[in-house]
């Protein structure tokens, strides 16, 4: 395996970062998101694309990209037609001094409250809302003195062609799939049929910068997901076992990247410029956060049963041994749970 192979990347093009800067055309946007606590930012890139997305909970209302020196404002087409429908003009390719369209987007909000459009995402209060909270606590609403902020939402490690990403991610995609499948056959009752039919995804949650210099990579979990906190880590060693890959193969390219990410941020606003220009190790952290934990659900017990099979599986008692598991509250309070 080598960088030619697998990437990360996710600082946008200075063009493009630009027009979120003060006295730009599109600060409206960024002082709009901040401002307003159902709303946040994305912005990414990988070796074809680059990208600003607005998010409300988990559903993207907003992506912006360049194309031909000109702004392409996109979204799902569910969106996409329900402002159309609506008389709103916001999307698709515009000129850079035809930016100015927060009056037809904040009635689009109103809109989608009215409509219920958006509760399942964010109105609930249930992932959506506790993971945008969590976003914006640790990012463009930080003050620079958490513990950690965060970096990346969404976060994945790019491949250079489907022929890279097949040869690795689906081998090992398979290791953890062939888990699941013996989680059922252990107990299909307790664990659940066939589990290892459900998909198992490459994007990580949230990648955060703690003061040490160490990276977090965060897998957010309601406690109302009983199945989602017992089968997590699963799918915490699945992304664990491929960032560490690329971090072995080519540690100073990720910290280079890393470094640029924070910079970006800190420069957009996306990150408190207070928060401690830090040494980077290298290191990667798991960490599970449950929002609304329940103490009395048995998906925690659950958990611990599935990191021991898991263990055992390995044949590493030490296999997520770092792992750290926190409940997270609507105080915007972290923590610590035993396990």
């Amino acid at each position: 395996m080598t960088v030619q192979e697998m990437y990360y990347k996710r600082v946008i093009s200075n063009e493009l970062q630009q027009l979120l800067m003060d006295g730009r055309e599109l600060h409206w946007l960024y002082n709009l998101v901040r401002e307003r606590k159902e709303l946040d930012f994305l912005i990414g890139s990988n070796n074809s694309q680059e990208w600003v997305s607005v998010y409300c909970g988990t559903t993207r209302l907003l992506r912006i990209s360049l194309k031909r020196n000109r702004v392409n404002i996109a979204a799902d087409h569910k969106y996409l037609k329900y402002a159309k429908d609506k008389g709103l003009d916001i999307y698709g390719i515009r000129e850079t001094t035809d930016l100015y369209f927060e009056k037809d987007f904040v009635q689009m909000l109103v809109y989608l409250r009215q409509d219920n459009q958006l509760d399942r995402y964010y109105y609930n209060k249930k992932e959506g809302y506790f993971q945008n909270l969590f976003s914006r606590q640790f990012g463009i609403n930080g003050t620079g003195h958490e513990n950690f902020a965060v970096i990346d939402k969404e976060a994945v490690i790019g491949y250079q062609d489907i022929r890279a990403k097949q040869n690795y991610f689906s081998e090992k995609q398979d290791i953890f799939k062939t888990i699941k499948k013996h989680l059922s056959e252990i107990d299909a009752n307790k664990y659940g049929r066939n589990i290892s039919k459900d998909a198992l995804g490459n994007e990580v949650d949230f990648l955060a910068v703690n003061r040490s210099g160490d990276v977090l990579l965060i897998e957010f979990k309601h406690g109302s997901s009983t199945k989602g906190i017992y089968l997590s880590p699963i799918q915490i060693g699945l992304y664990c076992s491929i960032f560490n890959d690329y971090v072995r193969c080519n540690r100073q390219d990720f910290m280079d990247n890393i470094g640029e990410v924070i910079k970006q941020k800190k420069a957009i606003g996306l990150i408190s410029p207070n928060f401690p220009k830090v040494s980077l190790t290298g290191k990667i952290i798991p960490m599970l956060v449950i929002a609304q934990f329940n103490p009395k659900s048995s998906a925690f017990d659950t958990f611990g049963e599935v990191l021991k099979i898991c263990r055992e599986i390995f044949k590493d008692n030490t296999w997520l041994s770092d792992l750290e598991v926190y409940e997270y509250d609507e105080q915007r309070e972290l923590k610590r749970l035993p396990y």
